[in-house]
């Protein structure tokens, strides 16, 4: 079965139901004694219709709603005390909704707009109708006050900017709000990376701009983009995400020295990852000398990095082994996977570097026409009662 990404307006199908469940909570409110204090904004006047006002909104947001008369006698009046009253005008404009009457609706929801951007109905309304007519952009600016004012809404409106972001157009009109100034940028990243099965959309949408915000807050949701992307195997998007992300270095793409295992700004795989594991792992020992440890009948990847090689790069992996023994089944080795390019799919394998002389400098070849590769240091404890380690240093491409 083939699937087809439906467009934007199709996505944001269903956005009207997101209204009046919204508006059916918020007048539950009123009905439970939760907004209650008089509203003296208004004048005496609207205190003796505002219950009755009450009552026909939380029938409006039900199903087959048939007072369309009652509302609007009831909301004329409360128009004729005080005319800026934005909640009878927005059940005004529900009501020629619901009666067909779109046009006026609209005009009504967007008065509601100009007069107070605290009305959440009116701005889901509005971009419900933007979205349906194929304004992404206005759609999304109606979202953005509806997320700034109103935060109980946030979840269910970030859920559907998740799945938008598939399309281009959306991520388009998207990007002028991927700021640090915006208040639900944090929320937004952690529900894109949650429940989106590919990571792609919000890479693409990072690519694209400038700089990402600097937010430390987000600094978990950088980590998870990098991880997947590269898990995914998104490499050529990954190479372009990458500089985009505060506090990283491009030139950790390129470089395989064990100096990344200690920076405390980069992201992996782009630095080197030893893992967290007890069982196996890495360690720096000095600015760049790591050791690769396993324990006993535990085998496994130690420590991984993924590194982008530019055309005409040198075509091996150098390294000094400074120590480690063979012995009882034990072995530690390179594996290097071109991930990107001609070669990709092609795999290189040291030999056992327990069995290479300590103190000398070995070499590995790279996959042929390559244009990224993930290195692994896989490691196997053999029948050993005590841990096996392999201690290398000046990690780095060369002929």
């Amino acid at each position: 079965m083939t699937f087809v990404m439906p467009g934007w307006p199709v996505i944001v199908v269903g956005m009207l139901a997101l209204i009046l469940a919204f508006f059916s909570f918020m007048n539950a409110r009123v009905g439970v004694g939760l907004m209650v204090m008089p509203d003296t904004r208004w004048g005496p006047g609207f205190d003796l219709i505002r219950p009755q006002m009450a009552a026909l909104q939380r029938k409006q947001a039900l199903p087959g709603f048939r007072e369309q008369r009652a509302v609007s006698r009831l909301a004329t009046a409360a128009l004729e005390q005080t005319p800026l009253n934005v909640r009878a005008l927005r059940m005004l404009a529900l009501n020629d909704d619901l009666s067909g009457r779109k046009k006026a609706a609209e005009a009504k929801m967007m008065m509601v707009d100009r007069l107070s951007r605290r009305e959440g109905v009116a701005q889901l309304w509005l971009a419900d109708l933007k979205s349906r007519e194929g304004d992404v952009a206005e759609a999304l600016r109606h979202m953005d006050v509806m997320l700034r004012t109103m935060p109980q809404a946030t979840d269910p409106l970030l859920d559907r900017l998740a799945l938008a972001i598939q399309l281009p157009e959306a991520r388009a009109a998207i990007k002028p709000f991927i700021k640090a100034s915006t208040p639900w940028m944090e929320r937004f990243f952690y529900i894109t990376l949650e429940k989106s099965p590919s990571v792609k959309p919000l890479g693409e949408l990072v690519a694209s701009l400038d700089r990402a915000p600097d937010v430390d807050r987000l600094s978990n949701s950088y980590a998870s983009l990098v991880y997947r992307l590269g898990s995914q195997n998104h490499y050529d998007l990954l190479r372009k995400v990458y500089p985009k992300i505060p506090g990283t270095k491009a030139a950790d793409l390129y470089d395989v020295s064990l100096t990344s295992a200690g920076s405390t700004n980069g992201y992996a795989p782009i630095i080197w990852d030893f893992g967290s594991r007890s069982d196996r792992g890495g360690a720096l020992l000095g600015p760049d000398e790591a050791e690769f440890f396993v324990i006993g009948e535990v085998s496994g990847v130690a420590a991984t990095k993924a590194v982008f090689l530019k055309t005409g790069s040198p075509g091996q992996l150098l390294f000094k082994k400074v120590e480690g023994d063979p012995g009882e089944q034990s072995q530690a080795f390179w594996r290097i996977s071109c991930v990107l390019g001609e070669g990709a799919g092609r795999v290189v394998q040291s030999r056992n570097l327990l069995e290479i002389a300590n103190n000398s400098v070995a070499r590995v070849a790279l996959p042929q026409t390559c244009s990224a590769a993930k290195l692994e240091m896989l490691v196997d404890g053999g029948t050993r009662r005590s841990p096996t380690r392999v201690v290398l240093s000046g990690v780095r491409l060369g002929s």
